[in-house]
């Protein structure tokens, strides 16, 4: 990995959290923990409120793992609010995602976490939503679980 790469900011979008917390998701789990460990290590995990908003609603469904407590949850929001940057959501990005949408084919949630990217700057998403290796305008899209069962 070159010097630049390894520098780049990541925004991780909320299916790679939800896989960290979820115990019954094999090597998903397995490497999202990795993953997440890795970028914060290194200064490079970026989410955005829209991430952990969303986290929140789906690790705490009943009967739908993760199924995480609401202590459990809101600890690991804390966490990462104590470790990692975390992008607004502004009229800017909202704007900018809304004109994403029929440009290029996103639906509302994934273009608002295309252009907290784009707006922030931050070259890089992983996530299982989009179409892998797919750059839109300068963001590139990673699904960092490919191969993954």
């Amino acid at each position: 990995m070159t010097d630049s790469i390894a520098a780049t900011k990541v925004l991780v979008d909320t299916n790679i959290l939800i896989y960290a917390a979820d115990l019954q998701a094999g090597d998903k789990n397995l490497q999202a923990v990795q993953l997440i460990d890795d970028l914060k290590a290194q200064n490079r995990l970026v989410v955005s409120a829209q991430v952990w908003n969303e986290f929140y609603r789906a690790a705490t469904r009943p009967n739908k793992p993760p199924s995480l407590s609401h202590d459990d949850a809101s600890g690991t929001i804390r966490d990462l609010a104590d470790a990692v940057r975390v992008l607004p959501l502004t009229r800017a990005i909202t704007l900018l995602a809304l004109d994403a949408i029929p440009r290029h084919g996103l639906s509302f949630w994934d273009a608002l976490i295309w252009a907290a990217a784009k707006e922030s700057g931050i070259p890089l998403v992983y996530t299982e939503d989009f179409q892998h290796g797919r750059d839109i305008e300068g963001v590139l899209i990673i699904n960092p679980l490919v191969g993954s069962p």
